[in-house]
C-alpha cells in the first residue's frame, strides 16, 4: 500500500522533529483571532525577520490550528529552535500587521516525544477551516544547513 501524502508529511515533519537538537518552543497568535486567516500570507515577511535576525539558528515551524476562548477556531504557529531568542515578542510585533501574542518554553524531557506521538497518531488539523482553501503547506524549516543531528550535538 503506498504513503498518503498526509502521512508523508507526518513522517517527514516527525523525523526533523526527533532528529535534530530542540531546546525551544515559540508560539506566534494574532491578538484578534479573526485576523489568523491571514497567517499564510503575513508568515512570508515573520519568516524573512527570522533569518534575518536569527541567521545562526536553525527553525522548524508548523501552522496549528487551536480554538480560542472566545469559541472561534484560530490559526497560529509553533516553532522549535536551539535557543532562547532576544527580542522576539518585539520582531514578531514589527513583521506582522496585527498585535502578536508570544509564548515560549523550555522543552523538558520527553516533551518532543509527546508532541511526535500525538502528529503520528492524530489527524492534522484541518487548515481549510480557516484559509478557506486545501493544499497549503503546514511546516518548513528556515536555516536547514545550521540543523544539529542529536548525535551531533551529543559528540560536541
Amino acid at each position: 500500500m503506498s504513503e498518503t501524502s498526509e502521512d508523508k508529511s507526518k513522517r517527514k515533519y516527525v523525523k526533523l522533529l526527533r532528529d535534530n537538537q530542540w531546546s525551544y518552543q515559540y508560539s506566534v497568535f494574532y491578538e484578534h483571532p479573526e485576523e489568523s486567516v491571514g497567517l499564510l500570507a503575513d508568515m512570508v515577511k515573520f519568516k524573512r525577520c527570522l533569518k534575518r535576525e536569527y541567521s545562526g539558528v536553525p527553525f522548524l515551524f508548523r501552522i496549528q490550528l487551536h480554538t480560542h476562548h472566545t469559541g472561534e477556531l484560530q490559526a497560529f504557529l509553533t516553532l522549535f529552535t536551539t535557543e532562547k531568542l532576544k527580542g522576539f515578542d518585539e520582531l514578531a510585533n514589527k513583521a506582522f500587521p496585527s498585535s502578536m501574542n508570544t509564548r515560549y518554553q523550555r522543552l523538558a524531557d520527553g516533551k518532543l516525544s509527546s508532541i511526535a506521538s500525538a502528529i503520528l497518531h492524530q489527524r492534522p488539523h484541518n487548515l481549510s477551516k480557516v484559509f478557506g482553501k486545501e493544499g497549503q503547506n503546514r511546516w518548513g524549516v528556515l536555516n536547514k544547513p545550521l540543523l544539529k543531528p542529536i548525535q551531533q550535538a551529543i559528540q560536541g
